[in-house]
């Protein structure tokens, strides 16, 4: 695997993240953006997209794994984040990844992690281009749910209103997070994309599985693997291999005509 830095400015916010090639590229190859989850970055937990990003160029294709605004090395304050910017925001990075000379604008996919999964879904419904895959692992829907009862993961909000801010994890998030979530609608957001999803979500995951099988009911081609045992970051070797098997499944069984033969 190559790796390479990769950045782009974004409603005046540099947005940085990694480029990762496969060792013989010929070509535009497929491509896969992976979005991280609320708070993360983009390499996840104990390596978890640089793992996957080494499956996915191991089998020919291109990976881009960025941090979004207010995360990791990105800049902007995670006091600012919100789901709507960080969709408005990745269409304008995959519109930079696409213009690669290795990306085949045409063979593009998402997969997201937890709250990068409902935003890659999203994505996927609202972009001009056709997105010919989603994976969307540990959806992490109910966040609307939370923040509509003053809570994030058992905690009160409450300090946004004494204090100024949530202390999430020792970062500061603002209001916006929380207004937004007031008005953002994970399924409707969801609903117009027609392509094949895949939803792969664990028994032991602190999200309800149900906030995944409710994605059944408005995505046409939508499949969802429940996993015995798997927690919301798929923290052992056997869950790790398995999602890595099944990302990698996905987009080779959706890439353009030529690409999965050619790189299975």
């Amino acid at each position: 695997m190559i790796v390479r830095p990769f950045e782009t400015t974004v409603e005046d916010l540099v947005l940085r993240g990694t480029l990762s090639l496969p060792d013989a590229v010929s070509g535009p190859a497929p491509a896969v953006v992976l979005l991280h989850g609320f708070g993360g970055n983009r390499i996840e937990g104990a390596r978890f997209f640089v793992d996957l990003a080494q499956a996915l160029t191991d089998h020919g294709v291109v990976v881009l794994a960025f941090d979004r605004a207010g995360h990791g090395e990105s800049g902007g304050s995670f006091f600012d984040t919100s789901v709507t910017q960080d969709v408005r925001h990745t269409h304008l990075v995959l519109d930079a990844f696409a213009a690669l000379p290795e990306v085949d604008a045409d063979d593009l996919h998402l997969v997201g992690l937890s709250l990068g999964a409902v935003e890659a879904i999203a994505v996927a419904a609202s972009s001009p281009r056709t997105l010919r895959s989603v994976t969307m692992l540990s959806t992490a829907a109910i966040f609307v749910d939370e923040i509509g009862s003053g809570f994030i993961q058992g905690r009160s909000l409450a300090s946004i209103d004494t204090v100024g801010y949530f202390d999430f994890l020792g970062q500061k998030m603002g209001p916006a997070m929380v207004e937004d979530a007031r008005h953002f609608d994970p399924y409707a957001a969801a609903a117009a994309y027609r392509g094949p999803t895949l939803l792969l979500h664990g028994t032991n995951d602190f999200v309800p599985v149900r906030y995944a099988e409710r994605y059944l009911e408005v995505l046409e081609q939508a499949t969802l693997d429940v996993v015995s045992d798997a927690d919301h970051g798929w923290m052992t070797v056997p869950h790790r291999e398995l999602v890595a098997r099944r990302v990698v499944a996905q987009v080779l069984a959706h890439a353009r005509h030529g690409h999965g033969e050619a790189h299975a």
